[in-house]
């Protein structure tokens, strides 16, 4: 062996890699609990104390130890991490975006620009878009470089960040129907509460009012002049609305406190934004009360209750009221949903709801998305779930009407499709609805489906092949009309047909079998031992 070599040699030898940095140690402030007859000291229950500022300053200083020990253990592994790190940005492309949504004459959507942590609210209008659709591939579609010369900004969440001490985190955003404002709820990390704020999207500038705090929930009136939003208590409990008036100095107005500490109170807008509907529910009631939109303060009007806390959706089509439902029937409680209608000028001192749908155990609804015209229907038949519509009004006759024998229009779906999932889906009076599907060997794909046409297209589809994400929106969409799967009254799950190449499906890389069997319900059991007041 060369003497330098050998030197070498013996310097790694007895070379000794430095000590690793001691963990920071949080404080402790034991305090005790107890519950069940068993008391237990927790030293680390400080930090939960978010409203406590003085712990959370304890909290701040503990948390940049630990980062700066996370930097000091990993140090030897920079260049890996390095590695990693341009291999993942690499396959990311560098314009990220929601798919675009079309709501009126508008597409809305969120893109992140390159090197900024924060996404930023915009839109374009759809009229101008067709001359900046991108028909390249890759990224084929809906072209955000060229496109901003006709992109409107509306929120950039980077500044957004700089208004509440370099964090940005939205709960809300509700654009008004007559996009003109758009209110949203932003988190105040100092005061730990949800702050609402409107702003007018042709200014670009912030409303003197509303400017609430501690928002939970709001709701569109008077064509987008007006706002409702629920205010919560210091627990957290929603339990105030409050009508707001936009461009108007007056206070805004209270319409409804609910003092009963075991309730809490939810609105939403009706699609249409005829009504807003108000629901209070607690664990041995719930509540539907309706707004008139036109005039919120003429008061609230109980349409719906019953003794049981249950989900209530309400919707309104051409001088009815739509609820969709899983309250009990009978006293006796379901584990399905329904749909009942009633008239929005119902009289009589007890309203009366009458039963849409017959109920089909074999052909459960899991979801219903109204329009002006057509009724879309996610629905569970057996393992397979399905996309149907029928249009609106239904053929209403004597008594309920059954699911199997209306004019159902199906989408054919690829296989193994577990799970479909409404998007959002704003536009009352387009015939176009949005959902996302899902399956075990395929990406997640974001679909516009077209009910009156029966044609679909691929709106958003992460390529994990090719590592690009596919951004349709226009004339070159990937579609496939309706009638030429022949998929009218069929089953869509087991249909296969020529444009099946057009989903990215992996199924040839990944099995998704399936055997016949029976559900089993499966009762677990845990002893809990005491020993000397700890629990294992």
């Amino acid at each position: 062996m060369r003497p330098l070599l050998r030197l070498a040699y013996v310097a790694r030898r007895h070379y000794k890699a430095a000590p690793p940095p001691s963990p920071p140690k949080a404080p402790k402030k034991p305090q005790k609990f107890s519950f069940n007859g068993i008391t237990w000291e927790d030293p680390y229950s400080w930090m939960s104390k978010v409203s406590d500022k003085v712990a959370m300053r304890h909290m701040d200083v503990y948390m940049e130890q630990e980062e700066k020990y996370s930097e000091a253990v990993m140090s030897d592994s920079e260049k890996l991490l390095n590695k990693l790190h341009f291999e993942m940005a690499s396959r990311m492309p560098f314009d990220l975006s929601t798919p675009p949504l079309r709501w009126g004459p508008w597409l809305y959507y969120r893109r992140v620009e390159e090197a900024k942590p924060y996404p930023i609210l915009c839109r374009r209008l759809a009229s101008l878009n067709d001359d900046f659709i991108s028909h390249k591939y890759p990224p084929a579609g809906f072209d955000f470089t060229t496109g901003k010369a006709i992109e409107q900004k509306l929120v950039d969440y980077n500044l957004e960040a700089e208004r509440f001490g370099g964090y940005a985190y939205e709960e809300l955003s509700e654009v008004s129907p007559n996009h003109q404002f758009l209110a949203y709820t932003m988190y105040d990390k100092e005061n730990d509460y949800f702050k609402l704020s409107v702003r007018n999207l042709n200014s670009g500038s912030l409303c003197s009012k509303p400017q609430a705090e501690r928002v939970s929930n709001l709701a569109w009136a008077k064509d987008g002049h007006a706002l409702l939003y629920v205010v919560t208590d210091q627990k957290m409990r929603p339990y105030c609305i409050y009508y707001s008036l936009i461009g108007s100095t007056d206070e805004d107005v209270l319409l409804l406190e609910e003092s009963d500490e075991s309730v809490h109170i939810n609105i939403r807008h009706t699609k249409d934004f005829q009504y807003v509907t108000v629901n209070t529910f607690s664990p041995t009631s719930s509540k539907v009360f309706l707004i008139n939109a036109a005039d919120p303060l003429s008061g609230l009007k109980l349409v719906w209750e019953c003794d049981a806390i249950a989900h209530c959706t309400i919707e309104h089509h051409q001088g009815y009221l739509y609820l969709f439902t899983d309250a009990p029937k009978g006293g006796q409680s379901v584990d399905y949903h329904y749909l009942l209608r009633s008239l929005v000028d119902d009289s009589s001192s007890t309203r009366k709801w009458e039963e849409v749908l017959v109920d089909d155990p074999d052909l459960i609804i899991e979801d219903v998305d109204f329009s002006d015209k057509y009724l879309a229907l996610i629905v569970r038949e057996g393992k397979k779930v399905q996309l149907c519509s029928v249009g609106l009004p239904l053929p209403f006759g004597k008594g309920s009407l059954k699911l199997r024998k209306l004019d159902l229009q199906y989408l054919s779906l690829p296989k193994h499709v577990c799970q479909i999932s409404p998007g959002p889906n704003y536009d009352f009076f387009s015939s176009v609805t949005r959902f996302i599907i899902s399956s075990p060997v395929m990406p997640d794909a974001v679909v516009d489906y077209d009910l009156a046409t029966g044609r679909w297209n691929i709106i958003q589809q992460q390529n994990m092949l090719h590592d690009r994400t596919r951004i349709l929106y226009g004339k070159n969409s990937a579609s496939i009309s309706m009638e030429s799967s022949n998929s009218k009254h069929s089953n869509p799950v087991n249909a296969s047909f020529e444009d099946d190449h057009l989903w990215n499906d992996l199924s040839e890389f990944y099995a998704c079998e399936q055997y016949e069997g029976y559900y089993m319900g499966m009762e677990l059991m845990v002893n809990y031992s005491i020993n000397g007041g700890a629990v294992k």
